[in-house]
């Protein structure tokens, strides 16, 4: 998939292909705003967008706000170290993770493994290295979803469409705040899998907005209003008791 994008850089003294007019997004995690700058540097150059983010909070955030292609994480980061950050995402998304670190101990790298990443490069690397391997997951993830494709579920029944936030529910659109347009639009990326609390107000308030249980639930009750024939028995927005909720995927 990639080779076949030009027109083509060099970098570091090998020829690189970029996409003309729609670049690959890398989501670089990574507390040190210094290696954040160069990567970007490097990345930009073969061609890639780069979202920054300086924690694991921040990270979840970017990855349900811009939907990356792949994430490159760092582990020792403050608050939510990249294991657990790694782990957060995975919950959410089948987006590739490499790992990039100063750890090079065994336990470390498997660790990082088991927790979700699909590669590791230790620091310091190779540039054209780390630039393979990026381009490897590009292959791999052809198919990846992309941010501005319209979801429609149920046989058109609903129909999200992120670029215009429009939702239409059996021909008719509603109208919904951002907010309750963000939750939704969530769900529907993550359709048939069972959402927590925590992931749900990460993703969409960030991980120190201080928003509660009680005011998500009251956000639910008000999507179900709106997009369900009858909210008190929810076709679609379900409750998963003790956990947090789930969009039914039909």
């Amino acid at each position: 998939m990639f080779s076949t994008l030009n027109p083509a850089v060099t970098l570091n003294g090998l020829s690189y292909q970029r996409n003309a007019k729609t670049s690959y997004k890398v989501l670089v995690v990574d507390d040190n705003r210094e290696h954040v700058d160069l990567l970007r540097l490097m990345l930009e150059k073969a061609g890639m967008a780069v979202i920054p983010a300086y924690s694991g909070a921040e990270a979840l955030r970017a990855n349900f706000n811009h939907r990356p292609d792949v994430i490159l994480l760092d582990l020792m980061m403050p608050d939510m170290d990249g294991y657990t950050t790694a782990q957060r995402l995975r919950e959410v998304s089948d987006i590739p993770i490499l790992v990039i670190s100063a750890k090079h101990q065994t336990a470390d790298i498997t660790k990082a493994f088991a927790v979700g990443a699909d590669d590791y490069v230790p620091k310091p690397y190779n540039t054209w290295e780390l630039i393979a391997r990026i381009q490897a997951c590009f292959r791999r993830t052809g198919n990846t979803v992309r941010e501005d494709e319209v979801v429609a579920l149920s046989g058109g029944d609903l129909i999200i469409d992120p670029i215009r936030h429009r939702v239409v529910i059996r021909q008719q659109e509603i109208k919904l705040t951002k907010t309750e347009f963000e939750l939704l639009l969530y769900f529907a990326r993550n359709r048939g899998r069972v959402l927590t609390h925590s992931m749900i107000l990460d993703a969409v308030w960030g991980h120190d907005a201080g928003v509660s249980k009680d005011t998500l639930k009251q956000f639910i009750l008000s999507i179900r209003k709106k997009i369900e024939r009858d909210p008190r028995d929810p076709r679609w927005l379900i409750n998963e008791h003790g956990i947090g909720y789930s969009l039914v995927a039909e």
